[in-house]
């Protein structure tokens, strides 16, 4: 059995939103500003930071190709390396720009390694037996890329950066899958195909490479309005002392598991088709330092079904209910974990699909978790029925 006792959670995440600014890089520097003034030892705090994920509402593909280069940069100049980052045109709560560090404590300068090639920059930290891997594979943005190509780019990125570190895609304890317009149909001689499916097949793909002997990684599967596809892993490689424990939900069907009835078209691909989205409904990872649990995207669906209501309220209260299934001692215990009490949630991303719903979402939010860090972005979920998505991270009790 997995022992929860003594845990130190190091893992963690921290929002940041800008006070002043008019431009999306003057709000990325002032929220890095807030950095060096909330810490008397910025070095020490500068290498915790493990990954950075800057939100940002733009108007069209050509904003953002031009707007991701600025931030780049800017981050660049500060951090005086490239560090592992994510521009994702997910509008958050605040307006303009949101920004989220995701740290380890304790770390030294020797853990950390900041690896790149011509596409990509990624980070490896090695600790003992321990080597953990933070990445992202980004498309290319052009004019009359499809969703199919964009899709193989970024998986072929990730593959390329897995293969470099002597990890395979099994390695992935944690997936963030960023689609524009993810439930948009692509019509192309005649037919018609979901960008959402389409990326669940080329993930298909790809994950047939790998034997996944401690089950699929913890995922989110979100939409932009923008961008293409990102792909963002954190990847994990140990000795004994290191393990990953998948957690199924008492009450949603492993998504993997999934009927055709609920699975979209895709006719742009002659060899594979219709497969199912391969998660884990969450994720346990536990080393001698750490035990993390990465809930996946949830939403409202009871089995593979989509819970029928139409109101924001309900749907956040269901999937709210669903994470707490998960998350219970009861569930954990099924797993052979050894807990009297619920995982505690410790931090959230909530997708909300309009704007204008943010604060309903919000209310029912605060009810169960008012003391929660949370962020809320504005992004279209997997299905078109649904208007809520809840990720999270929690530590066993």
């Amino acid at each position: 059995m997995v022992n929860s006792t003594a845990t130190e959670l190091i893992l963690h995440s921290q929002f940041i939103y800008p006070r002043t600014g008019t431009t999306l890089v003057e709000h990325l520097s002032d929220c890095y500003k807030q950095l060096t003034e909330n810490s008397n030892d910025f070095e020490c705090i500068k290498s915790s930071i493990v990954k950075q994920t800057i939100f940002i509402s733009i108007e069209n593909n050509d904003e953002y190709i031009q707007i991701k280069q600025k931030l780049l940069i800017c981050a660049t100049d500060f951090f005086g390396f490239t560090p592992s980052i994510s521009i994702i045109p997910q509008a958050p709560e605040n307006g303009l720009l949101a920004l989220e560090l995701t740290k380890i404590n304790g770390l030294l300068p020797s853990n950390i390694i900041y690896r790149q090639n011509n596409n990509n920059s990624w980070l490896i930290i090695k600790k003992g037996e321990l080597k953990m891997l933070f990445a992202s594979g980004f498309s290319n943005v052009v004019e009359n890329s499809d969703v199919l190509s964009q899709s193989i780019q970024a998986f072929k990125q990730l593959e390329e950066i897995l293969i470099a570190e002597e990890m395979e895609f099994s390695d992935i304890v944690r997936q963030w899958n960023y689609i524009e317009k993810i439930t948009k149909n692509y019509h192309h001689n005649g037919t018609t195909s979901q960008h959402y499916q389409i990326f669940n097949d080329v993930r298909s793909k790809y994950y047939e490479k790998a034997t996944f002997s401690h089950g699929y990684p913890a995922a989110t599967g979100i939409g932009m309005d923008f961008g293409g596809i990102i792909i963002d892993i954190l990847a994990t490689k140990s000795g004994k002392q290191c393990s990953v424990v998948p957690i199924k939900s008492p009450v949603q069907l492993d998504a993997y598991k999934y009927s055709k009835e609920v699975l979209a078209q895709n006719n742009t691909m002659n060899d594979f088709c219709r497969t199912t989205p391969k998660f884990e409904r969450a994720q346990l990872l536990v080393t001698p330092n750490c035990k993390c649990l990465f809930v996946s995207g949830t939403a409202a669906i009871k089995g593979q079904q989509s819970i029928s209501v139409s109101s924001i309220e309900e749907q956040t209260e269901l999937t709210i209910q669903n994470i707490l299934s998960l998350l219970s001692a009861e569930n954990l215990q099924k797993k052979g974990i050894n807990v009297t009490n619920a995982a505690i949630l410790y931090q959230l991303r909530v997708y909300v699909k309009n704007r204008n719903d943010i604060h309903k979402a919000k209310g029912i939010c605060l009810k169960y978790f008012p003391s929660l860090s949370i962020i809320y972005l504005v992004a279209d979920i997997c299905r078109p029925e649904l208007l809520v998505e809840i990720e999270g991270q929690a530590a066993l009790g």
